[in-house]
């Protein structure tokens, strides 16, 4: 029977290990700012939306403005009391703002003594079995100073999975549809998009107000239900691993923007 319930946990790991990893998400203080002042930004690690839950590791994480096809990175703090990265971004002027971030993932693996930090290598070489090893890799963006005559909420910022807003977030309305295009290593990607807002569900993780999937062309359509602080995501499990190293990775993106 023990046999049996080791099994079965582990089982359990390797169907759910992709979800287990926390999302990245952007959260300015304000959506929107004047040319020349300073915005604090959180950074969350989040499975309820939105909570802060952990705070990632700095080293593996860029975030900043991207203007002029180029990022502009921010120094990143540790807010370990509220569990989660502040960072501060210039406002240059009052056009729609991109404030995006990545986290290259650390490598995390299912073996015979549970889920566990480093590669399939590492842990091998201390002699554990390793059932699967895979890294996570996460994307963010939000738009700030959304501006109904401005073209700059739909750049792509070049993250190797991203949610590009085809429908500017100046002329989102509840009970209008929200459309974005899901790229993946810069291609339209097929994918499953979801997407909610800040206070539709507090109390469970991986709870959403809307899902749909992208067309062949890349396309989602999200039904907007509320004003708010919102969130589109979207996921890809199974990319290529490296050998020794990760057997897949696990790609994660979420585009946060206001609607009035």
């Amino acid at each position: 029977m023990n046999r049996f319930f080791a099994a079965l946990v582990l089982t359990m790991l390797l169907l759910t290990a992709p979800a287990l990893a926390h999302e990245l998400l952007l959260k300015p203080s304000e959506m929107t700012a004047a040319g020349g002042e300073t915005l604090p930004v959180e950074l969350q690690s989040v499975h309820r939306f939105i909570v802060a839950e952990e705070v990632e590791n700095i080293p593996r994480v860029k975030a900043g403005v991207f203007r002029n096809g180029v990022l502009k990175e921010a120094e990143l703090r540790p807010n370990e009391p509220e569990l989660r990265i502040d960072f501060d971004v210039k406002i240059e002027d009052d056009g729609a703002v991109l404030i995006v971030a990545a986290k290259d993932g650390e490598p995390w693996s299912v073996t015979n003594e549970g889920g566990m930090e480093g590669t399939r290598r590492e842990l091998e070489a201390r002699g554990l079995k390793v059932l699967r090893t895979t890294k996570n890799d996460k994307f963010a963006k939000a738009v700030v100073n959304a501006a109904k005559d401005d073209k700059n909420f739909a750049s792509s910022v070049g993250q190797e999975l991203e949610v590009v807003p085809m429908t500017n977030p100046a002329d989102a309305v509840p009970g209008e549809f929200f459309d974005v295009k899901i790229l993946l290593g810069g291609q339209p990607a097929a994918l499953p998009v979801w997407a909610t807002y800040d206070g539709f569900v507090t109390e469970l993780d991986e709870t959403y107000a809307y899902y749909t999937l992208s067309n062949a062309e890349g396309v989602a359509r999200i039904k907007i239900t509320a004003p708010g602080f919102w969130l589109v995501r979207t996921a890809k499990d199974g990319e290529p691993g490296a050998e020794g190293e990760y057997d897949s990775r696990s790609l994660r993106s979420i585009l946060t923007f206001e609607v009035k």
